[in-house]
């Protein structure tokens, strides 16, 4: 298996990027439909909120590992 070079990492970054961002634009929109719905929090937005602290995460150990 070989390195993907700088082009096809920046396809998988925006890639990610866009699945990320339209992941958790669905579940908000679920998670507020939901709320209106039965006035109670959903696993959705516990789901949401997991994803985003993963993401936030990594981020900040990837920077300081770098950095």
């Amino acid at each position: 298996m070989r390195k993907p070079d700088e082009m096809e990492r920046h396809h998988n970054y925006v890639a990610c990027r866009n699945a990320f961002v339209f992941y958790s634009i669905v579940l908000l929109i679920w998670s507020f439909w939901s709320f209106i719905e039965t006035r109670e929090v959903g696993w959705e937005f516990i789901t949401l909120l997991i994803g985003v602290a993963v993401f936030w995460f990594t981020r900040l150990f990837l920077a300081r590992k770098t950095g």
